[in-house]
């Protein structure tokens, strides 16, 4: 009724279909009774996350990439890329927020909940063996690093911008490009 956009789960007292299509009904996304399994449970927390994100399938795809998000799996043109769990991680944050910068600091996070965060440094040397290896397997996107403020996917590869020419003035009314 408030038209709250926060993803919901209710539960229910005993596993009655009544309450469970209620609960639906007035709002909730998915409905648990206390028969449900942990490990269901868990992966129905993931499915609501996902579908609140705007990802209803688990399978996530940027240029001619595709990362499993259940399975881990990354393939390239159908293709599977093997890549370490940090890398992969970092794969699945990028991908998940396509065109967002993120920071150093938000993949450093991302990749150790706070806890025993080695130094950010780190990231630039996880970044470029995750290039390296995505570049080898032929993805067509690009990681960009956005100086000053972190890293970005994009679905293609930018061609590098030429450098600036330089007016440089030797005497009055007269110019040569550097």
């Amino acid at each position: 009724a408030r038209n709250i956009s926060v993803p919901a789960i209710a539960t229910t007292k005993s596993g009655d279909l009544a309450a469970v299509v209620q609960a639906l009904d007035i709002g909730a996304d998915d409905c648990i009774t206390p028969t449900t399994d942990r490990t269901e449970f868990l992966a129905r927390v993931r499915s609501v996350i996902r579908r609140s994100k705007g990802f209803a399938r688990s399978v996530l795809t940027a240029a001619n990439l595709s990362l499993d998000i259940q399975s881990k799996d990354v393939e390239i043109a159908g293709r599977a890329v093997n890549l370490t769990g940090k890398e992969q991680s970092i794969m699945e944050l990028l991908i998940m927020r396509k065109g967002v910068v993120q920071s150093k600091e938000s993949i450093l996070t991302h990749l150790y909940n706070g806890i025993d965060e080695p130094e950010m440094k780190i990231i630039d040397v996880f970044i470029c063996k995750l290039r390296r290896k995505l570049a080898e397997a032929g993805f067509s996107g690009a990681i960009a690093t956005v100086w000053g403020r972190g890293y970005v996917l994009r679905e293609t590869a930018e061609a590098p911008a030429t450098a600036p020419r330089t007016i440089v003035a030797t005497a009055p009314d007269v110019a040569r490009a550097a």
